[in-house]
């Protein structure tokens, strides 16, 4: 996948889910959540998982996994969990979505 295809890709989601549906375009990380998740051991890469909120909104929660892409803390096993900080035992989902926050 070249860049063009990931913006061609964006932009083909964004015409079929107008911001009058009221869609989550996506999630912004900073880089401190992505860095904690990767500096345990054995995290060799993070599962990106789509979850609803006890308000009913939309989530995005992250695990840390394996290079087989095991999630490595097998206690984490609501993908809809929330947490406030990353750790070890609890996915990440502190995240801002877009809307409102867009680029």
């Amino acid at each position: 996948m070249g860049k063009s295809d990931a913006h061609k890709w964006v932009k083909k989601y964004k015409k079929k889910h107008p911001m009058n549906e009221d869609p989550t375009y996506g999630w912004l990380y900073g880089a401190d959540i992505l860095e904690t998740l990767l500096a345990y051991d054995g995290v060799d890469r993070i599962w990106f998982f789509k979850g609803i909120d006890d308000d009913g909104s939309e989530r995005l929660v992250l695990y840390p996994a394996d290079v087989d892409g095991e999630i490595l803390d097998k206690s984490m096993n609501s993908l809809g969990a929330a947490a406030a900080k990353p750790s070890i035992d609890e996915p990440a989902d502190s995240g801002q979505k877009c809307p409102p926050h867009c680029p």
